[in-house]
Parts: structure tokens; sequence; C-alpha cells
């Protein structure tokens, strides 16, 4: 919770969470830019609490994969594919069991009396995830490469909507005061998402950079449908791509995971998905504390 408390004329914005206290001056005037200026403060003050912990699991990560043989990354790689795709699948709804996922994507076993739909997007999303972590890294993501993954999903699927942008409006269906970006504004919205995406500050920790390209995309929600999938998928690559454990946000805690997303996107402020997400990822990942 961020404040303005006042001493001896002078004003400070002042942050107070389980006994941390931090403060910032600001003059004998309020800026008018004062909300952003709250926003901004209460960001570094949590960043404070999860920096090092990131930076630890980032190196003790690095120093796990470092000389590991290519066959051992590779199996690494496909037991968390299996389980990524299960989870963030079953996220959206998917009618296939771990067991049914383990068996169709590890035994090519098709699962009995299970939707054609899923099945087909529980294949092709792990065929697209080990595609991208066993070829060479991409320099830049553009808006081509997005079309492209969610083309490579859903063109069995989805067709017509597959690799395109949507023309109408979407929300949320468990809270109607949610409003995604309307269609005419989307080709806008992705063109600052990508120069954003593509110049990202290495002052950053590239979690939490992975974190917010998760918010920004799902909040623009481009596509008719798989928008959650994808932004997940976009997650995980950015983790990829600057050598970070992946991240695993499990079926079981969807709820939580989805009421941050929708405050963030009521409240208009990032801080609530990223405070959930850079805890539950330091959780996920305590091994290498």
């Amino acid at each position: 919770m961020v404040s303005i408390v006042q001493e001896r004329g002078f004003h400070y914005l002042r942050a107070h969470i389980q006994g941390r206290e931090k403060r910032k001056y600001l003059g004998k005037t309020i800026p008018k830019n004062i909300e952003y200026l709250k926003k901004q403060f209460q960001k570094e003050f949590y960043c404070e609490e999860w920096d090092g912990k990131i930076q630890d699991i980032i190196k003790n990560y690095k120093k796990d994969i470092k000389g590991m043989p290519q066959s051992i990354k590779l199996k690494n790689f496909e037991s968390f594919g299996i389980s990524f795709t299960y989870n963030t699948q079953r996220i959206e709804g998917s009618s296939l069991s771990r067991t049914d996922t383990k068996d169709l994507l590890v035994h090519g076993v098709t699962p009995a009396k299970k939707s054609r739909i899923d099945t087909i997007e529980t294949q092709k999303h792990y065929d697209l995830f080990i595609k991208l972590v066993t070829s060479k890294k991409l320099s830049k993501i553009t808006k081509k490469d997005i079309l492209q993954w969610h083309d490579e999903i859903f063109n069995q699927t989805k067709i017509g909507e597959s690799g395109s942008i949507r023309y109408h409006r979407v929300g949320v269906t468990t809270n109607d005061k949610i409003e995604f970006t309307p269609a005419p504004q989307i080709p806008k919205k992705l063109r600052e998402f990508f120069d954003w995406l593509n110049k990202y500050n290495t002052k950053m920790n590239p979690v939490e950079f992975a974190a917010l390209v998760h918010y920004k995309f799902v909040s623009i929600h481009p596509f008719a449908d798989g928008n959650g999938r994808l932004s997940r998928l976009i997650m995980n690559y950015i983790l990829f791509k600057y050598d970070c454990p992946f991240m695993q946000i499990n079926n079981n805690d969807k709820r939580s995971y989805f009421k941050s997303l929708e405050r963030s996107q009521l409240k208009n402020d990032e801080i609530y998905f990223l405070k959930w997400f850079m805890k539950y990822y330091i959780k996920s990942n305590k091994k290498y504390l």
C-alpha cells in the first residue's frame, strides 16, 4: 500500500508492507503525475523483495545446465513440454487428463471418447513448444512469428480464425467489467507491444519481463480464441531465450492466476499480476535457491 505523508512541509511517498517501510521524497508540492509515481514506487518496493531471489534462481539454474549433454536437455524439454501442454490446455477447459496427455504425446495413443479438437490442439501445442526450444533462438519476436505460432496450434481446429487477428469484441465470461482492446485498435496495440518487446532493457530481470510480456499480450487479446495459451507460450519462450527456468502454471492454481490477471486489468495496474507471478515463480523454483 502506497500513501502520501507530509512532514515539516515536505511530501513523501510511503510504502509499508509486513513491517518493512520505504519512503520517497516528492517536494513541497504533490506532482501532477502522482498516480503514476505511486505505481512506480510500489513496483520498485516489491522488486526489492524478489530481485535477489530471482537472480539466485537464474544463476543456479545456469550452473545446473552448464555442460549438460544435449540428450538430457532434450529429455528435460520433453518432460516439461508434456506437463506444460497438459496444464495450459486444462486451464482452457481441455477434456484430456494428465494420463491422456502423456499417452498421446509419448506413446502416440489417441485418447478414447475424448474431444477430437482437444486431442489435436494438445498435440499441436506440444509439437510447437518442442520445435521452439530445439531451434535457434530468435533475435526478435515479431507479429509474423506469433501469427504463425497461433496458426500452427489451431489450423485444424479453428479454421478461418487461426493465425488471424480478431475483428469482433471479446470479453471475460466471468467478469463483464473487463473489456479487451477494441478490434480496430488491435493493429496499433500490437505494434506498440512488439516495439516494447524487442527493446528489452536488461536492467529488468528477465523473469519480470516474461511476466509483463504475458500480461500485456493477454490484455490485448488479439485472437478470437487461444490468447491465454499463446501468452503462456510466449512467456516461456522469453524465459528460454534468457536462460531462465520455465514457468509452470498448474491447472489447480488457475483460480488465483485468473484472479490476479482480472484484478490488474480492472485496476489497469500490472502490479497485482506481477506480485502473483513472481511469488509463484520463486516458490516453483525453490530448488535453485
